[in-house]
């Protein structure tokens, strides 16, 4: 799952992005993202996703809404010993929360940055994956969100 946190200044809409750290053993460079994680064993996406970004940021969340967007992706054989030998793919579904203000994450050692962005800066960051759809529908997501 990945949740991306917005806040709203006037009219306009902006994205937390987080710059993950590169992983080579996994075969992951360095890239920004929003927040990511996967699930634990009887955990709901929602909770997950608060969850992670209390881990990932130290903001803690009451809620995280769905965009409705998800996509499927194999699991690379550089990650199999993360997921083990059942599943073949991940299921990401992509969430939203609305915080207060341009908050000041406190970032885990998975990250090295952080950058508050309008949708276009975020689209121009987001070039790893399928990471641009998934802020793309949180922006989607929000056209219709009651502030």
């Amino acid at each position: 799952m990945q949740v991306f946190l917005v806040a709203r200044q006037g009219a306009t809409w902006s994205v937390l992005l987080l710059q993950r750290s590169a992983r080579p053993e996994l075969a992951l460079p360095d890239f920004w993202q929003g927040i990511s994680g996967a699930l634990e064993p009887g955990e709901s996406f929602e909770a997950a996703a608060i969850r992670e970004v209390r881990e990932e940021t130290a903001i803690s969340l009451s809620c995280a809404s769905d965009t409705g967007f998800e996509q499927v992706f194999p699991i690379r054989p550089e990650w199999r010993n993360k997921y083990g030998p059942e599943p073949v793919h991940v299921q990401e579904k992509i969430f939203y929360a609305v915080v207060p203000g341009k908050v000041h994450p406190e970032l885990s050692h998975e990250h090295k940055a952080f950058r508050w962005c309008s949708e276009a800066e975020s689209l121009a960051l987001l070039t790893f994956a399928n990471n641009a759809q998934c802020v793309q529908a949180v922006f989607r997501a929000l056209g219709g969100a009651e502030t």
